[in-house]
């Protein structure tokens, strides 16, 4: 249950740098800096959500 929840909380907080990269792309075009926003995001949310959907051993 606890695993659920963490996973949940990470995954509102992904979600909310999503948005803001989103938007900052629609104001500010596509740059360097979203680029890297966007793989940052990417790392950030394979990372958590693989290591938290595998229980440990």
């Amino acid at each position: 249950m606890r695993r659920t929840l963490v996973l949940g909380a990470a995954l509102v907080f992904i979600a909310g740098f999503a948005f803001l990269t989103v938007v900052a792309v629609a104001e500010q075009g596509f740059t360097l800096a979203s680029l890297l926003s966007v793989l940052i995001l990417l790392l950030l949310a394979i990372g958590i959500v693989g290591a938290l959907r595998n229980p440990p051993n």
